[in-house]
């Protein structure tokens, strides 16, 4: 019997967005921890480095969600190889919610990639609140010191 490993509900749902909207994927490399795609569209080229977390922390009121993601020295290694080689790299972070219809998809453009990575950091810690339009990457210094990445930013927009 094939079983479903938690790990294909979240990639699956960002390949199903981008297959219903009509961009096709090919697999560049796979494994639990992440999954890295090439893609070709009419008007652009790109590579899709995606991370996901099942659950976030919920604030006490409520109103502010937050997710930590982890990158391991080889995940840290790909992402510079890939910048490095000027690939059209996007990384996507799916913020998973206990309720799977609440998830969310943070889209990362190379420049915010590479402004996240320069300081040393392993790890990524994406929060947005409740009715604010953007998510914030704290790149030190927490909310006010952060880059603001649009909620409603899709997989092969500019």
């Amino acid at each position: 019997m094939s079983k479903f490993k938690v790990t294909d509900f979240y990639y699956g749902a960002v390949l199903s967005m981008l297959i219903n909207r009509g961009i096709t994927p090919a697999l560049v490399e796979s494994n639990n921890d992440r999954q890295v795609y090439d893609f070709s569209t009419d008007n652009d080229d790109f590579r899709l480095f995606i991370k996901y977390r099942a659950q976030g922390r919920i604030s006490k009121n409520g109103d502010y969600r937050s997710w930590q993601f982890v990158f391991t020295a080889e995940d840290i290694s790909k992402i510079s190889e890939y910048l490095g080689k000027n690939r059209n790299l996007l990384l996507a972070l799916v913020c998973g919610a206990e309720k799977l219809d609440e998830s969310e998809l943070a889209v990362i453009q190379p420049e915010e990639i590479q402004r996240c990575f320069e300081c040393g950091k392993t790890s990524l810690t994406i929060s947005r609140i409740k009715r604010e339009k953007a998510f914030r990457i704290s790149i030190g210094g927490g909310r006010s010191n952060s880059i603001k990445i649009p909620c409603n930013r899709l997989i092969g927009e500019r």
